[in-house]
C-alpha cells in the first residue's frame, strides 16, 4: 500500500488524451490542476509518448486526485512499465517530486504540492537520440494535438 498522494501527468494521461479516458476517467476527484515541474521533455517518435528527464526547463502537466488510490496506482503502475522502485525493468521510474500549480487568483504557479510522478528511465533505452524528438516548450498536450 502506497500513501495517497496526487499523481503529476505530462503525456497520455492528460485530460482529453487517450490514457485518460482508459485509465481515469472517472476515477479522479474534481478536475485536473494544471501544474509545472522542472525538467526536459521528449516526444519518443517511434512509441509516441513522451519522456521526462532530469533538465531545468519547465514542463507542463496536470494534477488529479485519485479516487481510489492503490487500485488505480496499480494499473498506471502497469502502464508505465514500472515494477517496483529501482527494477531493473522499469521504462519509467515512479517518484514523489514538487510541482508548482497554477493558483487562479495570482495567476501564477506559486503553489507546491508533492505528487507521484513518472519521469522517463533513459538509461534503459539505448536508441534515444535516435528515436526523441526535444520539446523546448515543455508542452506535449500541444504536441499531441497537432499531431492528430
Amino acid at each position: 500500500e502506497e500513501q495517497p498522494r496526487p499523481l503529476f501527468t505530462y503525456g497520455s494521461l492528460m485530460e482529453g488524451l487517450f490514457n485518460y479516458q482508459l485509465y481515469l476517467a472517472g476515477k479522479v476527484m474534481g478536475k485536473p490542476r494544471r501544474a509545472r515541474i522542472k525538467g526536459e521533455l521528449y516526444h519518443l517518435t517511434e512509441k509516441g509518448y513522451p519522456a521526462l528527464l532530469v533538465g531545468d526547463d519547465w514542463v507542463y502537466g496536470e494534477v488529479f486526485e485519485l479516487c481510489d488510490f492503490n487500485p488505480t496506482l496499480k494499473e498506471l503502475d502497469t502502464l508505465e512499465n514500472y515494477y517496483g522502485s529501482n527494477h531493473p525493468e522499469n521504462e519509467y521510474e515512479r517518484k514523489v517530486v514538487t510541482v508548482w500549480l497554477y493558483n487562479e487568483q495570482t495567476q501564477l504557479f506559486d503553489e507546491k504540492l508533492e505528487v507521484y510522478c513518472y519521469p522517463y528511465r533513459i538509461d534503459k533505452d539505448a536508441s534515444f537520440a535516435q528515436h526523441s524528438l526535444y520539446l523546448p516548450e515543455g508542452d506535449w498536450h500541444s504536441q499531441a494535438l497537432q499531431k492528430k
